[in-house]
């Protein structure tokens, strides 16, 4: 636990024990007066790239805050802006092919399944559903705020709301089916896991280190799995949410928490295989070779499947605020804050690549913009479809690259 209180901001949850200026102080004491310089060093100079990166065209788009997403269909690509504008690109060229103005102020999306319907929530948190057109097809009134993308299951639509409860929705009605509600503990981090359905069963991360397993078809609660426990005697010390993605390959079940572990699970037994102490906001990023986890200070490992053992570790992108890892042909491809894309050789661990989307971290010290660059969330987010990567640069940008050697 060091300095990650404005990366993500910890969250009293209803039912909060203690004072809320016991909490503030608790705070206050861990993540600004331990003294660490956390500090990332400058990008490198006069780095010889080993791999290229081309650039096919980039676009400026206002999109939210953090909870943008863009959709891949065929050959375009469709997201909404904050203002409501729901647009189509084509991934050959960037060139708006569509947009339409819809009447509503977003608060996320775009969301979409197999077919051609799209989903994005307002202010208001209306869940709203719209053809490839813009029409109107249905809205209906959410119970709670939320900042996950769905999952897309059959003819549901299921949602994990920002105070960790699940609901899901028939596509075709807009109707609720079902609903998974637990209680959470005093504190939580406001980075929380996804929802994934393999075979037939879900699973998602929760607060206080739990994993827990849901029939869909009904929402029938099957079990849970204990990835860490809490420890330590402030509740600041005791939040050890699993956050970010989990890791499905064959028989394992793979999940990280902040605070707490890096563990594999036996997904028929639900026995622990083997774990690793390490704190993740991140989650997991897997090939079905290889498992990445970044750490909370940004440093990379790439541990085995079976046995947990770190293949190699990466420290050069440490405190630099990177988005999350993503694997793409031999590479690990990241996102510092400044737009800085690093590339890594997933072989032997090696920066191989640094491309540079924004400005220089020694640029904005000069300015001094330190507190900024220590403090601010990246809300970059990368894509890969068919050959290429596509980046949402700080919720501004969309680019297209291809990674060569």
């Amino acid at each position: 636990m060091k300095n990650l209180l404005f990366l993500f901001f910890l969250l009293p949850i209803v039912g909060c024990i203690g004072p809320v200026k016991e909490l503030e102080r608790q705070i206050q004491d861990v993540y600004f007066d331990s003294g660490l310089d956390n500090t990332p060093e400058p990008l490198p100079e006069g780095f010889e790239n080993k791999v290229s990166v081309y650039q096919s065209w980039l676009k400026e788009f206002d999109l939210l805050p953090g909870y943008a997403e863009i959709v891949f269909k065929e050959d375009s690509i469709f997201f909404i802006t904050e203002d409501g504008v729901f647009t189509k690109l084509s991934q050959d060229t960037g060139d708006t092919l569509f947009s339409k103005k819809i009447d509503s102020k977003i608060k996320t999306g775009l969301f979409s399944g197999l077919d051609n319907y799209f989903f994005f929530t307002d202010e208001r948190n209306f869940l709203t559903k719209i053809d490839e057109n813009g029409n109107l097809i249905w809205s209906t009134k959410l119970p709670n705020s939320l900042n996950l993308k769905p999952f897309f299951y059959k003819n549901q639509i299921i949602f994990k709301y920002i105070n960790n409860s699940i609901e899901s929705f028939d596509i075709t009605t807009g109707l609720s089916l079902w609903s998974y509600v637990r209680q959470n503990p005093p504190l939580s981090i406001n980075v929380q896991s996804p929802i994934s359905v393999v075979n037939d069963i879900l699973y998602s991360g929760f607060p206080g280190g739990k994993v827990v397993i849901i029939e869909p078809e009904s929402g029938s609660f099957l079990t849970e799995l204990t990835l860490s426990r809490p420890k330590g005697v402030t509740e600041i010390d005791r939040t050890n949410d699993v956050a970010g993605d989990l890791g499905i390959v064959d028989s394992s079940l793979y999940a990280s928490s902040y605070n707490g572990e890096i563990t594999a699970f036996d997904r028929a037994s639900g026995s622990k295989i083997w774990s690793r102490k390490i704190s993740s906001y991140h989650g997991i990023s897997t090939d079905n070779i290889n498992l990445v986890v970044a750490h909370e200070n940004d440093s990379i490992y790439n541990f085995d499947l079976k046995s947990g053992k770190t293949i190699w570790k990466n420290n050069d992108l440490s405190y630099r605020k990177i988005s999350r890892p993503l694997i793409f042909n031999d590479y690990l491809l990241a996102i510092d804050y400044l737009g800085a894309l690093h590339i890594i050789n997933l072989i032997e661990g090696e920066r191989v690549g640094v491309h540079k989307f924004g400005k220089d971290l020694q640029e904005l010290l000069d300015f001094g913009e330190t507190m900024s660059v220590q403090n601010s969330l990246n809300t970059s987010k990368m894509y890969k479809f068919e050959d290429f990567v596509y980046i949402l640069l700080n919720h501004q940008k969309i680019i297209k690259i291809q990674v060569n050697e």
